[in-house]
């Protein structure tokens, strides 16, 4: 009999049941390949992914110039109105050859490979993933009580997929078949051999493609190749060796797998991948449970939750080791795209692309607290890929320099997804908000080589936009016309367009503050600010989605664009800004009661939950930040394999939700700015003990440990910064704390629930604090 407790992963995640459909799978990446394993014992699926399979459709190939029409376009505006004004503007684009709303190229699959198994009957089955190690396991005893054994894992060091089938009684036999993709697109070839299956994609609208090979290792069995199939009988065991190639010329390379790679045994392929993996992912560890709860299987803990209206705090865990866990597998070559580094499909919902206006920045929401800097480097190399055609649409759209990010992407950067029903074409910001995470990783890092490098570089074409693309009123403030809120209308002024320009400039000046650099630029940045258009607040108290006059707010709307200054850029504080900060607060609390909380709500939206999780950490709203992860749990937007879904009731594999909760649970716990640390600011009263180790703050601050203790009153803190700093240490959620002891740090009082710290380098502080 299988015993539960020598085969679950201390971190992960176990099922009771195989999946059915591909978005049903337990999933493992290294950041180039992925992997799903639907787990099935008599017919196994296994897909292999890669991070730069998108299929050429041949759309989208160039831009008509609307650039001669802007000033046109500005006119209607103003004196018919958007609707009107966009209609025409449309038609005139489709009268220059544009051909309509477009999606991207769709990320789809590498190979769907089948397994077909002599197994009459299983029972006592288990499929588990471990995130420490990124192995998935099939495990079951069969109909002649022979106990069954599978594992699949990315190689990290190899950069190859690795599957083995093994059992009790050492003899393994089984088919294995290939998918043809039959695909318009898509000219295949397979050859089947004894020991190898190599499979060639050329795409038609091309260039390139790509190329699979599966190499087959059977010690003792006899191999066979019959109808297009490799049969198998009587192995000792079976191993795979599986590697996509992408090419870019007409043909490609036959792939070769390195000899000492094919000939090494699983388990010698799989120690040298832990070794890599396991570092990543123990870097942070949250501890809220206890052993024999993290023993219980998905299905369990989520039908708990669903019973009780509890979390149990096994599953909190898992929902946030699953998300660094998803951008750990996802995040390397590229950043990920919807759906991480998976698919099964050739169609995924809005082509599983890189979506700009929300869900790739949710995506890598926790990359840097969670102490996984490297998978930025991703992004970062993405942006450039795309940087062409960001500037063509800079040109070709406004007739401007520097560069103009669209909502969609994938092969190209160029913006082909709109319409008149959707004018995302007037959606302006998503540049200078990628730019958000170039200057944030030298605020964790401190690289001033990539400060210099990189982001100072980047952040100019986002300023060079616009200083072509802003227009003045007659008192010299700056218009954003046209502009757009992310799916909710359009309006002069969209709140988050001042937000993301105001981080931008005051992010380009810090850079070259912080470098030393003296440049007449920095006053003319200085200027721009000044002339930037204040926010507004409507007669109901709330922050208005656009800085103008007249346009009606709608309240129940997924996007939370114009909270920009909250969850994202922290503009302002209760401190700095009282009624910005308070007018933020009721706005938020409108889309609550229209949106969040109601059954009239536009869609079910996991990154709408994510952003308004992100905005109750900082109004240190506990009990808003529990109702969201409730939600994700109790609406099934969080599937067995812990990844989550765009929608509820299992609707759309999307990961940004993934990519944000460790983000919503590090900002309830430990949150910081430039100069300030905070602690437990949202933590909810179901989680009244707890530790966490690990979490990086700005400013090269990382949290060696904290620990807390609702009932007792106590948090211990251990922090160690990398430079010499002094920063505020505050506990909002109680009125009255005390540092009762500390070491390597000078505390000092500063009100009932706020201290001053100064942090020696390299030194750790410990603390205790009293409440």
């Amino acid at each position: 009999m299988l015993k539960t407790r020598d085969i679950v992963p201390a971190k992960g995640a176990w099922n009771k049941s195989h999946a059915e459909r591909w978005e049903e799978a337990l999933v493992s990446g290294n950041g180039n390949q992925g992997v799903m394993v639907f787990g099935n014992p008599q017919k196994e699926t296994i897909i292999g992914n890669h991070s730069r399979l998108y299929l050429p459709t041949g759309t989208g190939n160039q831009l008509v110039n609307m650039a001669p029409y802007l000033d046109e376009f500005r006119q209607l505006i103003q004196t018919e109105g958007y609707e009107k004004a966009i209609r025409i503007f449309y038609d005139k684009a489709k009268d220059l050859g544009y051909q309509g709303l477009q999606m991207s190229d769709p990320f789809h699959p590498g190979f769907h490979l089948y397994i077909e198994s002599p197994i009459q009957k299983a029972e006592q089955y288990m499929r588990s993933v471990d995130f420490e190690t990124g192995q998935i396991a099939v495990r079951f005893v069969d109909e002649n009580n022979i106990y069954h054994r599978r594992k699949t894992f990315v190689s990290r060091a190899d950069d190859v997929i690795v599957h083995s089938i093994e059992n009790n009684q050492s003899d393994v036999s089984c088919i294995l078949n290939v998918e043809d993709y039959h695909h318009t697109l898509i000219t295949h070839e397979r050859s089947m051999e004894t020991d190898l299956i190599q499979l060639h994609n050329a795409y038609e609208k091309g260039p390139g493609g790509y190329q699979v090979a599966i190499q087959i290792h059977a010690p003792q069995g006899k191999v066979s190749v019959r109808d297009n199939k490799v049969f198998i009988e009587n192995a000792e065991h079976l191993v795979l060796v599986m590697k996509i190639t992408p090419f870019s010329s007409v043909r490609g390379n036959e792939i070769e797998i390195a000899k000492d790679v094919s000939s090494s045994s699983y388990k010698t392929l799989l120690e040298k991948h832990i070794a890599l993996h396991k570092e990543m992912f123990t870097r942070v560890n949250l501890n809220l449970s206890t052993e024999k709860e993290r023993m219980r299987c998905t299905e369990e803990l989520i039908e708990e939750a669903k019973q009780t209206n509890v979390i149990p705090l096994a599953l909190l865990e898992k929902m946030y080791d699953a998300g660094r866990y998803m951008y750990m597998c996802s995040a390397g070559e590229l950043s990920p795209n919807l759906q991480g580094i998976w698919t099964g499909t050739f169609s995924p919902a809005w082509s599983g692309d890189f979506t700009f206006d929300t869900n790739v920045q949710l995506s890598i929401a926790s990359a840097l607290s969670s102490n996984l800097t490297e998978g930025l480097h991703g992004l970062f190399r993405l942006m450039k890929e795309l940087m062409p055609g960001f500037k063509d649409n800079a040109s070709y759209y406004y007739g401007c320099r520097g560069i103009m990010v669209p909502a969609h992407a994938s092969n190209s950067g160029r913006h082909f997804h709109w319409n008149d029903e959707w004018p995302l074409h007037l959606w302006t910001c998503g540049a200078g908000w990628l730019g958000h995470w170039y200057y944030q990783y030298y605020l964790y890092t401190g690289d001033k080589q990539f400060l210099a490098n990189e982001t100072i570089p980047y952040l100019k074409e986002c300023v060079l936009f616009y200083e072509d693309f802003l227009i003045e009123d007659t008192d010299g403030t700056y218009r954003f016309t046209p502009s757009y809120s992310a799916e909710n209308g359009c309006g002069d002024n969209a709140t988050q367009d001042i937000a993301v320009a105001k981080e931008v400039l005051t992010n380009l000046i810090n850079c070259y503050k912080e470098l030393n650099i003296e440049s007449s630029e920095t006053k003319k940045w200085e200027k721009m600010l000044i002339k930037l258009p204040n926010y507004k607040i409507n007669q109901e108290g709330a922050i208005q989605e656009w800085a103008i006059n007249g346009k009606e707010e709608n309240y129940n709307h997924r996007h939370f664009s114009h909270l920009y200054s909250i969850f994202q850029s922290r503009e302002f504080t209760a401190e700095s800004e009282p009624a910005l900060w308070n007018a933020s607060e009721v706005a938020l609390n409108k889309r609550l009661e229209a949106w969040l909380r109601s059954d009239d709500a536009d869609t079910s939206s996991t990154h709408g939950r994510m952003h308004a999780a992100l905005c109750a950490t900082q109004f240190n709203l506990k009990n808003l930040v529990y109702e969201i992860l409730q939600m994700m749990v109790i609406n099934d937007s969080i599937f067995p394999s812990m990844m989550t879904s765009h929608y509820n009731n299992h609707q759309v594999f999307n990961v940004d939700g993934n990519g944000a909760i460790p983000q919503v649970i590090n900002e309830m716990l430990v949150d910081g700015v430039p100069g300030k640390i905070t602690l437990l600011r949202a933590l909810p009263d179901q989680v009244s003990q707890g530790a966490i180790s690990g979490v990086l703050l700005p400013k090269q601050i990382k949290v060696e440990k904290l620990a807390w203790n609702i009932t007792a009153g106590t948090i211990q803190i251990d922090v160690i910064s990398s430079i010499e700093q002094e920063v505020e240490l505050e506990v909002p959620l109680f009125s009255h704390v005390d540092v009762v002891s500390a070491t390597g740090c000078s505390p000092s009082l500063m009100e009932e629930h706020k201290w001053k710290l100064k942090l020696y380098a390299n030194q750790t502080a410990q603390l205790e604090i009293h409440f």
